[in-house]
């Protein structure tokens, strides 16, 4: 299922296989003078490709190389002709075969390869500039998007909530920390998240991040120091393991939280 809203000149449409399901099961794309940001999971492929037919796309990039962002690029290059582009880093990995946990293709499916060409500096349509801004904390192939005589702020999968209660073993909390400042420091006026709704005026929201985040690094360190294993700084800090974990056979986690602020300390 899609469903699309306009903010101004930008068009969310926001696709999930399960609707009556929580925002988190929602994945969103952003349609901009021809620009498609993400293509969204399988289950929704040609159902996104009807859906853009005639509404004049000529390019996509892929924020980063998972699964639910890159899966409807060659029904798009098919119907379409478009060009997909993505950081150097995620194009070998989206020309190629998915490798997903159970959890991944019942909630988004398996992507077709498709063909991608590296992102440089910039990506340009035919009014507006778009800034790469490497973001590598989700994932060493992360960009987000900066339009800056617009103040728009394409965040694929870097901002998702204020709180952030688990993670996956390869994000980067200490680094995501510093992608969360990178953009902060462009003073956004509107924020285009993938997982999440669009954010008017999101210097608070980004504010919110970054604090609790360094709150929850300080708090791991400190009771690390004091001789805690990684599962008791986990218990004392987030509690009983949130049911994301067991759904995803602990791919997200609040312990991989944990971990990830203590290498920090290894490096």
């Amino acid at each position: 299922m899609i469903e699309s809203k306009a903010y101004g000149e930008v068009l969310q449409i926001r696709m999930s296989r399960f609707p009556d399901f929580p925002s988190g099961m929602w994945v969103c794309a952003y349609l901009v003078d021809g620009l498609l940001v993400d293509s969204g999971p399988a289950y929704t492929a040609q159902e996104l490709t009807d859906f853009l037919k005639d509404k004049g796309v000529k390019k996509v990039v892929n924020t980063h190389y998972h699964e639910d962002h890159i899966s409807a690029n060659k029904f798009l290059q098919d119907a379409c002709g478009v060009e997909i582009f993505a950081h150097p880093l995620a194009v070998e990995k989206i020309n190629g075969p998915a490798s997903l946990y159970p959890y991944q293709e019942e909630v988004w499916g398996y992507p077709v390869p498709s063909l991608v060409k590296p992102l440089g500096d910039f990506i340009e349509t035919k009014k507006y500039r778009f800034e790469v801004i490497p973001t590598p904390g989700h994932d060493l192939d992360h960009v987000c998007l900066f339009e800056r005589s617009q103040g728009w702020l394409f965040t694929g999968d870097l901002y998702v909530t204020t709180r952030p209660m688990s993670s996956r073993s390869i994000f980067d909390m200490p680094q995501i920390l510093v992608d969360l400042k990178k953009v902060r420091a462009l003073n956004p006026r509107i924020m285009f998240p993938a997982p999440t709704y669009v954010v008017m005026e999101p210097a608070e929201k980004l504010e919110k991040t970054i604090d609790y985040l360094e709150g929850v690094g300080a708090r791991v360190e400190e009771l690390h120091s004091r001789g805690m294993d990684t599962e008791q700084v986990r218990q004392e800090i987030f509690g009983v393991e949130g049911i994301i974990a067991e759904m995803t056979q602990q791919q997200f986690s609040s312990l991989n939280i944990v971990k990830s602020f203590l290498k920090k300390n290894e490096r």
